[in-house]
């Protein structure tokens, strides 16, 4: 039985197809609505054999939604009536269509009416260029009591498992790899082959590569490619059709990859069917990859990926998506690779060859596709007050059964959660309020993200983790704002191990944290970074001693005397990693620094902060002179109330809230044989204003690009102790066993430390604090018990989900 697959945009357009394909004796095998539309699986009586078709003619009537007749007059007949089986036909399925539509859409009506979340969520993700179709069908099945922080951490987490990516490339260049770049005009696929090629041959060599072009309708096309092959020292043959392709594959060796440029075919061209019988006709198994214009519209991108997956070739292996770099959106793209599952292989951000192709993580993809916009105007996405009048926002009658074990929850569970000795709870509203601002708040809901993935087994690697966090963090940069990057070194010491931990984190203007950024950590046995770690050899375990690429092979005999880097250089490939994207400017604040360091931050104009000892010597007016005795020759000036307000506490100064005093001044650093590098010296003292004591003293040198307002330098100055404070009560978690790399366990232990140091320190914060404290028995969370007191939040945050 010769079995044909019919699609159509509509019931009737598919039988549409049947009819004038098979004719009127048609047999359908299903008909079921897939991505798009309809399909429909039909074969003609005649391929059936003698007993069914024999079978077939003695049953009195066919079968309901089986035998389809003509419905054109009969012959000699001028107004004959058309058969009934057609019309029966077309109108159970329109029937059936127009019930199953109507019926999703009063559901999906009544979920945004219930959730206004939902609706919040379902306009942000308009705005990213996401389909209704692809948003109605996810987020049916969204919590509806999540918050909107919650809610939207939620899409986004959806969206990541369901967007499909290569895992690896190299499951993609294997030898003997036959690639093909499909796709309508003018999407990028000479480049991108041109791209792929040079890949390959970085990978290979260029004896494991050949080149094939079908592309001989453009002028100049195949010259494009030819100039390409001849810069990578490969083989370019150019074909016309499948005698001359099968010819070429013969003189392709099976090791050898062969990668394929066809001719740009519109979605809507009939060529699109030749082109895929040529590349099925080659004698050799060849992949076709379909190349995305991000650029063009969701609609155009349905129409291109549904005519090359129904073009009669064989099936997609994939997409690449193109010129990312030109399109205002990438959620079009990325719905078309969810709903017709194309792994997506590659990106292309530009026309550069070979750099500008990108091998992109589902995560890495759909933060891009989230990334608030350039611009704010949202011409083709309703607005909020659009949504508005198209909503009744009215909650519909409550279930019952569901109201009696809500109401159970708020009698049991704060009684069993937070009972204090004076035998009072809190209410089930302060539970959820809570939960509530544990997911609204950007640094404790990253850090829950990640607690979740670690108890899950599977804690995304801190390369990933880390440029996720860093998109956290220029996301709560409002334009143009500064930020300051605290670049923490922690010793350790473990049992049986020491070391030092080294790592950086954001915050805003404010003196408010974003997120953790680059770690690194150090130990007598080896170097752990986001790129990797290095071993020491056996038998060479010293001070600063060599060390070797953790599970790599050495490409040189250098690679096993490789150093540790020193303090200086570690730090310094931290400041260099975080130094922004140019839209905000970024001030660095660490301790120390040798005047090495110093003068090649200042000669890159970069903005720092090092926080000196009392003893460190500069140049005044000519003369040497330690800090302290510099210091006492400034302006003091006090500082305003506020300027500490993102903290309950500064300083660890708890019980006595300081008079702060500040001053700044010019002085010099000077080295022999080096110029005289200007910096600015500041001093921050906190006095007790009940008898005027010094309570704390702080110094520190700043380059001359940072701001010399005496506030910002002060509040960025207490930042990097704070910080300090919150990683020291997170080094337990960095020396816990685990089987995933300590590189991973460093940015996992930092968010956490943020997050755990936020939650006793951030007043918005105070009514979750509270309610943590109860369930660690207290009255008040103290900084020692913040980390503990985070694992309940989340414990709890966990129960009231379920």
């Amino acid at each position: 039985m010769n079995i044909s697959r019919f699609f159509g945009a509509t019931n009737r357009e598919a039988m549409r197809q049947v009819r004038l394909a098979l004719g009127p004796d048609a047999l359908i095998i299903s008909n079921k609505r897939v991505n798009g539309g309809v399909e429909i699986l039909a074969t003609d009586q005649t391929s059936l054999p003698d007993g069914g078709s024999a079978a077939a003619s003695a049953q009195p009537s066919p079968p309901p939604m089986a035998a389809i007749r003509p419905a054109a007059p009969r012959a000699g007949t001028e107004h004959a009536a058309a058969a009934p089986g057609v019309d029966l036909m077309d109108a159970i399925g329109e029937l059936k269509g127009s019930l199953e539509t109507r019926i999703d859409e009063l559901l999906w009506g009544s979920q945004l009416r219930r959730s206004p979340q939902a609706v919040m969520l379902f306009q942000n993700l308009l705005r990213s260029g996401f389909s209704t179709a692809l948003l109605r069908a996810m987020l049916k099945r969204m919590p509806e009591q999540a918050a909107a922080r919650a809610a939207f951490q939620w899409a986004r987490n959806e969206l990541i498992g369901h967007l499909p990516v290569l895992q690896s490339e190299d499951a993609l260049w294997q030898p003997g790899l036959a690639l093909a770049l499909v796709g309508p005009t003018g999407v990028g696929k000479t480049t991108t082959v041109a791209k792929l090629a040079a890949r390959c041959v970085r990978r290979s060599g260029p004896g494991s590569l050949v080149l094939l072009t079908t592309d001989t309708y453009r002028i100049g096309a195949h010259e494009q490619l030819k100039i390409y092959g001849q810069m990578l020292r490969v083989p370019v043959h150019v074909v016309q059709d499948v005698h001359e392709m099968r010819r070429i594959m013969q003189t392709v060796r099976p090791d050898q990859t062969l990668l394929i440029d066809n001719v740009g075919i519109s979605q809507r061209d009939r060529y699109i069917h030749e082109q895929a019988a040529l590349l099925a006709g080659a004698g050799r198994t060849v992949e076709r990859l379909l190349v995305l214009n991000a650029v063009s519209h969701g609609d155009t991108l349905d129409e291109v990926a549904r005519s090359y997956a129904g073009d009669g070739g064989t099936p997609l292996r994939g997409c690449i998506i193109s010129k990312i770099d030109e399109a205002s959106r990438l959620g079009p793209a990325l719905d078309t690779a969810i709903r017709y599952r194309l792994p997506i292989h590659y990106v292309s951000n530009g026309q550069k060859v070979p750099e500008n192709l990108l091998f992109l993580s589902a995560s890495d993809l759909v933060d891009r596709a989230l990334a608030p916009a350039q611009s704010n105007r949202t011409l083709y996405a309703p607005s909020e007050a659009d949504l508005a009048a198209l909503l009744s926002m009215t909650q519909p009658a409550d279930n019952p059964a569901a109201a009696a074990e809500r109401r159970r929850q708020q009698v049991l569970l704060p009684q069993l959660l937070t009972g204090s000795a004076h035998g009072e709870a809190l209410g089930m509203g302060q539970l959820q309020a809570a939960v509530a601002l544990q997911d609204e708040d950007p640094v404790l809901s990253e850090a829950y993200d990640l607690w979740r993935s670690r108890a899950a087994g599977n804690l995304p690697p801190a390369a990933e983790a880390i440029e996720h966090l860093r998109r956290i963090a220029h996301g709560g940069l409002e334009e143009s704002q500064p930020a300051v990057v605290v670049h923490a070194r922690l010793p350790l010491d473990w049992p049986g191990r020491r070391g030092t931990w080294s790592g950086a984190a954001w915050f805003d203007g404010q003196g408010r944290p974003l997120a953790a950024a680059t770690q690194q950590v150090g130990l007598a046995d080896g170097w752990h970074t986001p790129q990797g770690a290095w071993f020491l050899p056996p038998g060479r375990v010293q001070a600063g001693g060599s060390v070797s690429p953790e599970g790599g092979r050495p490409e040189t005999p250098r690679i096993d005397r490789l150093s540790a880097p020193s303090a200086a250089d570690a730090l310094l490939a931290q400041i260099e990693a975080e130094s922004g994207d140019g839209a905000n400017t970024v001030c660095h604040v660490f301790d120390g620094g040798s005047q090495v360091l110093l003068r090649a931050l200042s000669a890159r104009g970069s903005c720092w902060l090092a926080a000196a000892g009392s003893r460190a010597r500069v140049y005044l007016d000519d003369e040497p002179a330690v800090l302290s005795a510099a210091a006492q020759t400034l302006m003091y000036q006090p500082l305003d109330a506020q300027t500490f307000w993102p903290l309950l506490s500064a300083a660890g100064l708890e019980e006595i809230r300081p008079a702060w005093w500040a001053a700044v001044g010019l002085a010099e650093l000077r080295s022999r044989g080096e110029p005289a590098l200007p910096v600015r010296l500041f001093s921050l003292r906190a006095v007790d204003p009940r008898d005027g004591r010094l309570l704390k003293v702080w110094h520190a040198l700043a380059g001359m690009t940072v701001d010399p307002d005496p506030g910002r330098i002060a509040q960025a100055l207490i930042l990097r102790q704070e910080c300090h404070a919150a990683w020291r009560q997170a080094v337990p978690l960095l020396a816990e066993s685990g089987r995933e790399p300590l590189a991973d366990r460093a940015v996992f232990a930092a968010q956490m430390g943020l997050a755990a140091w936020r939650l006793t320190q951030d007043p918005a914060l105070a009514p979750a604090a509270q309610v943590v404290a109860r369930m660690l028995g207290t009255e008040r969370l103290s900084p020692r018990h913040a980390h503990a007191g985070l694992l309940k939040l989340y414990a709890l945050k966990e129960l009231l989900a379920n």
